[in-house]
């Protein structure tokens, strides 16, 4: 999901209710912020927990689980969680996951590095908990401390726990920054973790690279995050998907086109990369709008549209500005012979329960194998276990395109971290990194980085809103799609 300026109380509100209509209910309450001990209860998770402070380390007693914050509020099957009663954005942060039973053994190669001691590894992760994308942001957070409590909870890493300091950004760049800024200068963190807003990790690439910081599995939405040395993301960037999904769109009939894109970096390029494959197949670029969580312009955008008698529209926006767009055509009685289509910030459960029938047939480009049964990922051991590591902590998770990459870039870890054995520094992680070759992420791609060239990730596949006996569900309808326009 791209970065954005902020939304309304309106628009906050009205992206809470829809996903309490999904099906959230029963979320208790917490306070507290990541740096305070607290204690709850999260209907979601397999075993309610009790959280540890932020900045102890991972030697939790048993019934207690390293890493988190304060009392986790629940999640609903919309995944969104609670808000905390007289909290700040930015502020509260669920606990951690289901506690582990296995208390850590002291390891022999002592505090090897910064952030790192016999029997700890502490890491910095941020999540999206509040914000105008909180309702089912949270849930990229989730997948990425369910797939590192996992590795607690079978052992630790060469028996070293993690210590995971999770902070919220609210998935707002400056706000993010700062709190990297705290988790590496105050809390020395080792390294940062699968963390998936664009909007943090575009901003500080470059700091990290200063701080010789790895960031392990960030989500590589973003353009910037592909300059730098110490970042190694997971997923695609939204420029990637919009080629693909021109190319594909094209082939398939489209000349003239309109696009919608959130008002920032990501959405721009977005715009541009679907433009280049359109316009130099012959195709038309009718209509451009950007759009602004408070004032998205969808019927000032529609208008132009009609106007122009585009024959497909193209976005690149959440899924509330989504239908919201989509519902006003409805109204009108408008919708484009090829009709929709969007990138990866389409690919969540609540989409279609937001925009209702008049969405069939939207098509959203992703980075991995859709979670449609009868898709590539059908009988797949990779999606098992990756459906199986989620779940088991947080069985109601919104599954989307970047809770599948958290779970890829935490497993990344995992594995480079046993490699690297007792003598762990950042220096060494940095370098087994950049000589990974051919990881198998068991979601589609393989990721292999090397010494400058870090965008491995070219790989899309298209999902469509169909209708299913009567309830819109997200089918399977074409990829892998390698992206032949992208360097390295």
């Amino acid at each position: 999901m791209a970065a954005c300026g902020g939304a309304s109380t309106a628009q906050q509100a009205a992206l809470q209710q829809a996903a309490q209509q999904q099906g959230a209910s029963g979320a208790q309450n917490a306070q507290g912020n990541s740096n305070a001990n607290g204690s709850g209860t999260n209907p979601n998770a397999a075993v309610p927990g009790t959280g540890t402070s932020a900045q102890s380390s991972s030697a939790a007693q048993p019934g207690s689980a390293p890493g988190g914050a304060a009392a986790a509020p629940a999640q609903g099957a919309g995944g969104a969680p609670a808000p905390a009663a007289g909290s700040k954005p930015g502020g509260t942060v669920p606990g951690p996951p289901k506690p582990g039973g296995v208390l850590p053994q002291p390891g022999a190669g002592g505090a090897t590095d910064t952030g790192v001691t016999a029997s700890s590894i502490k890491l910095g992760h941020i999540g999206i908990y509040s914000g105008p994308v909180g309702s089912f942001g949270a849930n990229l957070s989730y997948a990425c401390r369910a797939t590192l409590q996992t590795a607690n909870d079978q052992g630790g890493i060469n028996g070293r726990k993690y210590d995971v300091l999770v902070r919220d950004d609210a998935w707002d760049a400056t706000k993010g920054s700062a709190a990297v800024r705290d988790l590496v200068e105050r809390q020395n963190v080792f390294a940062m973790a699968c963390t998936q807003s664009v909007p943090t990790n575009d901003a500080i690439t470059p700091y990290l690279d200063q701080q010789k910081v790895p960031n392990v599995g960030n989500d590589g939405w973003g353009e910037a995050q592909y300059g730098g040395a110490w970042s190694f993301p997971v997923g695609a960037s939204a420029y990637n998907e919009a080629q693909n999904l021109a190319d594909y769109q094209v082939a398939h009939g489209t000349r003239k086109a309109g696009v919608l894109y959130l008002n920032n970096t990501t959405g721009q390029a977005f715009a541009d990369a679907y433009t280049k494959i359109l316009e130099a197949s012959g195709g038309q670029m009718a209509v451009r709008q950007a759009a602004n969580f408070d004032d998205p312009g969808t019927s000032t955008f529609l208008a132009q549209c009609r106007v122009n008698n585009v024959d497909t529209i193209t976005t690149m926006v959440d899924p509330g500005i989504f239908a919201r767009m989509v519902r006003e055509a409805a109204a009108q009685g408008y919708k484009p012979v090829h009709g929709y289509s969007g990138n990866a910030a389409l690919y969540f459960e609540v989409t279609p329960s937001f925009t209702g029938p008049t969405a069939v047939g939207t098509i959203a480009a992703i980075d991995w194998t859709p979670d449609d049964p009868a898709g590539p990922s059908a009988g797949s051991a990779g999606y098992r276990q990756y459906k199986q590591t989620v779940e088991h902590y947080y069985p109601n998770i919104d599954h989307s395109n970047w809770t599948k990459a958290a779970y890829v870039g935490g497993t990344m870890l995992n594995e480079a971290l046993h490699r690297l054995g007792l003598n762990l520094t950042r220096q060494r992680l940095k370098d087994d990194l950049d000589r990974l070759v051919g990881f198998d992420t068991g979601l589609g791609p393989k990721i292999t980085f090397s010494v400058g060239h870090h965008r491995s990730n070219k790989t899309t596949y298209l999902v469509q809103l169909q209708d299913v006996g009567g309830k819109l569900a997200w089918k399977y309808i074409a990829g892998p799609i390698v992206n032949p326009h992208v360097q390295s």
